[in-house]
């Protein structure tokens, strides 16, 4: 067979298990095989760890790069076969003796580069000479991350995903309010200032979950173990064992990766890590590889595990500080992408009671059960529901595990109807935990949900998204109103 498969890798991948799980694999069963690795020393945020250093010092030494260079030129002036051979044995040549332990060729896969990835006819040419080849390759490019637009140079790693912006100065806007990351990037600051156990753990992405505000401040207890998710729940297992206080920060489509050791290594022996869960809900413009719409489903049917989500970001400080207290076992919180609903937070956060919500509003007729970000969607039904002449209980659950069933079952017991909101799948979401708690309890008080259908969500503005899929109050208005009686509305 003459084909060749190809495939692409950044080089941040190279620090995740997969990837080199496979390449301990390709010299055994692949042969005609091109590994392309782009190397720009950036994934979301700068790589990390030995593997990212070895590209760097292998893109760096000036020996090594002088002597490639020397063999490439007298290959372009002379050209032909025999000398091709002599330039590549000069090139071997100078890697065994500058880099002994070639990472690559150890794995049995012949290394080439590294090269100008913009150089398009150096590509065309050196693409034509692998395909000569009878063996597995990997040719190292090296590219410039957002090269030919200036904002993106200066700054990488915000334009990893980004929504509008100034496309002359590259500037955004939060309308002044901080994002949930940012509160939680200063809050755990602040708390480790006062806390000398308390470290924090992230998984290459300091600037997206805000932990590089803690790296700035506190150096000495701030982790990066680069794209190993698996690898950083185990850590902050091990921190854990020795009495520190680790701070887990992932994303929740990424700390799915890591459910193995979540389940097995921390929540089985009781450990009290802190998984901090950004973007946790839609995730909009970062698309459906990021929407963290599964994390609920497959947090709480674990054993020992405490999950919470917070309505603002005050309430998020106190979760964060209940989190630096609660020493039991894993204790997780959930927060959005983007910006807060522009709360004061306290000068002191406040110890919340661990499964313990909050009646914010009673009512007999409607129960509308908001968790987190979605809390305000129940808050606009409400309003729509007493315009309409009906009493309206309204509950900030807090807690997805436990629950607090003293509450839900208070209200469930005097209402005709219950609904649900949550930034998360139906399916084994927030609102299914409320069914088969009523169900439980013999209480036969229908519950309508709010939520994200059973399906991968595009990517889309979040407003857009919303009103696609029916995660609006008047979506939760029409649900509950075939439960009520007509005259409550005329009254």
């Amino acid at each position: 067979d003459d084909e060749h498969v190809v495939a692409i890798a950044g080089d941040a991948a190279f620090t995740c298990g997969p990837t080199l799980e496979a390449l301990n694999n390709i010299a055994e069963t692949t042969k005609r095989f091109i590994v392309v690795l782009n190397d720009n020393e950036w994934s979301i945020d700068k790589n990390v760890g030995a593997i990212a250093k070895y590209f760097n010092a292998l893109q760096t030494n000036k020996a090594y790069s002088d002597v490639r260079q020397k063999a490439a030129e007298f290959v372009e002036r002379v050209g032909g076969q025999g000398v091709r051979r002599l330039a590549k044995k000069i090139e071997r040549s100078a890697k065994n003796l500058l880099f002994p332990n070639v990472l690559f060729e150890k794995f049995g896969v012949r290394y080439f580069g590294p090269i100008d990835g913009h150089n398009l006819p150096l590509l065309v040419r050196t693409f034509e000479y692998l395909k000569e080849q009878e063996e597995p390759v990997i040719l190292h490019i090296i590219t410039e991350k957002g090269r030919g637009y200036k904002p993106a140079l200066e700054k990488p790693g915000k334009f990893h995903g980004l929504g509008p912006y100034n496309v002359v100065d590259g500037s955004t806007s939060s309308g002044g309010k901080p994002t949930y990351s940012e509160v939680f990037g200063r809050t755990v600051t602040n708390l480790a200032k006062e806390d000398d156990k308390i470290v924090a753990v992230t998984a290459a992405m300091p600037g997206g979950t805000k932990l590089e505000i803690f790296k700035e401040e506190i150096p000495a207890r701030y982790f990066d173990v680069g794209i190993a998710e698996e690898h950083a729940a185990l850590f902050a297992c091990g921190l854990a064992t020795q009495g520190l206080k680790p701070f887990l920060a992932i994303y929740s489509t990424f700390m799915q990766r890591a459910y193995d050791m979540i389940i097995h290594d921390m929540a089985l022996q009781g450990l009290p890590v802190r998984l901090c869960m950004d973007r946790g809900g839609l995730s909009g413009d970062d698309g459906p590889t990021h929407h963290g719409l599964f994390d609920i489903g497959y947090l709480r049917h674990i054993p020992n595990i405490v999950h919470m989500q917070p309505i603002d970001e005050d309430e998020f400080a106190d979760m964060l500080w209940t989190m630096a207290q609660y020493e039991k076992g894993p204790i997780a919180v959930r927060y959005p992408r983007g910006v807060g609903t522009g709360a004061q937070l306290k000068d002191e956060p406040s110890l919340l009671e661990i499964g313990k919500g909050e009646l914010i509003k009673d009512g007999n007729d409607v129960a509308l059960i908001g968790l987190g970000f979605v809390h305000d969607l129940a808050v606009q039904a409400s309003e729509e529901l007493e315009e309409r002449g009906y009493s309206v209980a309204l509950v900030n659950p807090r807690f997805i595990k436990p629950l607090d069933e003293d509450l839900i079952i208070e209200v469930a017991k005097r209402c005709r109807v219950i609904c649900t909101f949550e930034d998360h799948v139906l399916k084994n979401g927030f609102g299914a935990s409320i069914i088969e708690l009523l169900h439980d309890a013999g209480i036969d008080t229908p519950v309508e949900r709010v939520g994200w259908p059973d399906e991968f969500v595009e990517h889309g503005k979040v407003d857009i998204l919303r009103e696609k899929h029916g995660i609006t109050a008047d979506s939760a208005v029409e649900k509950v109103l075939p439960y009520l009686p007509t005259k409550a509305a005329t009254a």
